[in-house]
């Protein structure tokens, strides 16, 4: 029979896995027709000319993109970071084998909503918008990373290999 601590863990990790389901459910949803950059310039285009409002159309258009792809690296930033916690918290693994298979699991989000896009009329599925996608999630790993070594949670840093001699 387990005792608390490992039900606790075990609960912890779940609820870890919990959050990943439902940021990548979060994503599937704003990947549909409802959140295409046609349907997205009627909010954020108001909003960017009331901040901006002697910028040109060219410009506009451009920062209204820019708003786009951060969005990207944001809630890809926010899947990275969430599958690496439930990594670490559910498999006894290091902490570089919990930020690949986090990589991993971003990946697979991304190309799979990147797939499901190139079939929307108002959307588009690109490589590129997958290497956004990636580089959002290495943002979050590398951002728990980080906190987490200020914090002193973990084991410490693997030294890098030296010269043999």
């Amino acid at each position: 029979m387990r005792g608390p601590a490992a039900r606790e863990a075990s609960a912890r990790a779940w609820r870890a896995w919990l959050a990943v389901a439902a940021c990548a459910g979060v994503i599937v949803f704003f990947s549909g027709d409802e959140f295409s950059a046609a349907n997205t310039s009627r909010i954020l285009e108001p909003l960017l000319r009331w901040l901006f409002p002697d910028l040109a159309p060219d410009a506009m258009a451009t920062l209204h993109m820019a708003v786009r792809k951060t969005a990207h690296l944001t809630e890809y930033g926010l899947l990275g970071l969430l599958a690496f916690r439930a990594l670490g918290l559910s498999l006894a693994i290091s902490n570089a084998r919990a930020a690949l298979l986090g990589l991993g699991i971003v990946f697979l989000v991304s190309a799979t909503d990147e797939f499901r896009q190139s079939f929307i009329a108002s959307r588009t599925g690109t490589i590129r918008d997958v290497g956004i996608d990636l580089a959002g999630g290495a943002l979050g790993v590398g951002l728990l990373v980080l906190l987490h070594r200020a914090a002193g949670v973990g084991p410490p840093p693997e030294p890098a290999p030296g010269p043999r001699g």
